[in-house]
């Protein structure tokens, strides 16, 4: 019992001995000391300068006047007078076309007419085809204007006295022809012929 009442007593004053440590000024700062300080916020405002500068007095607004201008093109340059020079090119040669008069065209048509009656009167002498003689007999002669034929002359011979005979006789035999068309306005028609003797 007298343990447990010297252990308290012994606590008891260990206890007010700390609370008299405690409670001392120094003993409070150290105290102090430990505790964290409060959250200090500093603020710092750096004072820019403006842009530009003040202004106190307003002035009058002006109105920009939208000013189109032209375009100012450049003057065109006189243009230099250029001589043309023409240069003729040669014509090139044109074909010759004889134009045959209608009425000339209407005269031949019937000078062949004539020409194909005769070669269809033609015969080959039978002696000279036997001898194998050949040849080309030229005749001229006229033509009235009913037909028939007059003036009947040899103008280059075949060489052979037996087929120039058979030439005029050819020409008696095809005639009298078609009278010539009023149209030609003449009379009488001047023709030549060649009559071949070929034997085949």
């Amino acid at each position: 019992m007298q343990n447990n009442r010297a252990i308290k007593a012994a606590f008891l004053i260990s206890l007010m001995g700390h609370c008299l440590f405690l409670g001392m000024p120094g003993i409070n700062m150290v105290s102090h000391q430990d505790k964290l300080p409060e959250d200090v916020v500093v603020r710092i405002e750096i004072e820019k300068p403006p842009l530009l500068p003040d202004i106190d007095v307003m002035g009058e607004e002006k109105k920009l006047e939208e000013i189109v201008k032209e375009e100012e093109l450049p003057e065109p340059e006189p243009e230099e007078q250029i001589e043309e020079v023409i240069i003729e090119k040669p014509e090139p040669p044109q074909e010759i076309v004889e134009v045959i008069n209608p009425q000339e065209e209407a005269i031949l048509r019937y000078q062949d007419m004539v020409k194909q009656r005769i070669e269809e009167t033609r015969r080959y002498p039978s002696w000279a085809k036997r001898q194998g003689i050949e040849g080309v007999s030229h005749l001229i002669f006229t033509l009235l204007s009913n037909g028939a034929v007059q003036d009947i002359k040899l103008i280059k011979s075949s060489g052979f006295d037996i087929l120039d005979k058979e030439a005029f006789s050819t020409v008696q035999r095809a005639s009298p022809f078609k009278p010539i068309p009023m149209k030609f306005n003449c009379s009488t028609l001047t023709m030549e012929v060649a009559l071949v003797f070929q034997l085949k």
